[in-house]
């Protein structure tokens, strides 16, 4: 976003302001203010609320919601990778790499949302594993894409929504690997991984014959 939208949340991520407030702020005319704010309460980016004034009638007061505040700038993938560096660090004993505590913290994480998913999805087609990893995948942003195979399947990742924090820690991509395993019932296999100068990530599974 750019342009005087752009400079309207700006303002409005400082305080709440009335149209007349961000017009002299901006240096615009009230008109166009307003015609900016209604395309930007259109999208949920921004709400109001009325304020009384001593005279007159009630003035209207826009804030920012959720979502606008979501537009600004944010580092979220830093702190998360921060963290993980941390319980890595303070694992720095000797352990194997698969032990650490980070990546004992995300096989929990993967193990909660698998159990949300399922609660979520009851009644619904999904008692086929493949079914609901497909479903779980994209419900996660993952864009995913299953390929059956001799006596298995490939998942391949066509979107890495924690591309941002994978690229400086190894331990988010057992995240997916948890996901993956848990949800198929069996062991599975990487075949490619970002971290590693690969576009996509590839899983393979083979299952023991019934």
């Amino acid at each position: 976003m750019e342009g005087t939208r752009l400079g309207i949340i700006t303002l409005l991520q400082r305080q709440a302001s009335t149209v007349d407030q961000l017009s002299t702020d901006l240096g615009l005319a009230a008109a166009t203010v307003r015609r900016h704010l209604d395309i930007l309460q259109r999208d949920r980016l921004v709400s109001f609320k009325a304020v009384r004034r001593k005279q007159g009638r009630p003035e209207h007061a826009f804030s920012l919601t959720e979502e606008g505040h979501e537009l600004m700038p944010k580092r979220y993938h830093l702190l998360l990778q921060r963290i993980l560096q941390s319980l890595d660090d303070d694992n720095d004993d000797g352990s194997p790499a698969d032990a650490t505590m980070a990546r004992t913290l995300l096989a929990q994480i993967a193990h909660t949302m698998v159990e949300e998913y399922r609660a979520q999805f009851r009644g619904r087609p999904s008692d086929d594993p493949a079914r609901l990893l497909g479903l779980v995948l994209e419900a996660e942003q993952f864009a995913p894409e299953l390929e059956p195979m001799d006596n298995g399947i490939r998942v391949t990742l066509g979107n890495c929504p924690y591309r941002g924090v994978a690229n400086g820690s190894d331990a988010v991509c057992s995240l997916d690997h948890h996901l993956i395993t848990e949800i198929l019932g069996t062991p599975i296999t990487n075949t490619s991984r970002i971290t590693v100068g690969n576009n996509l990530c590839t899983y393979e599974a083979t299952f023991e014959p019934a």
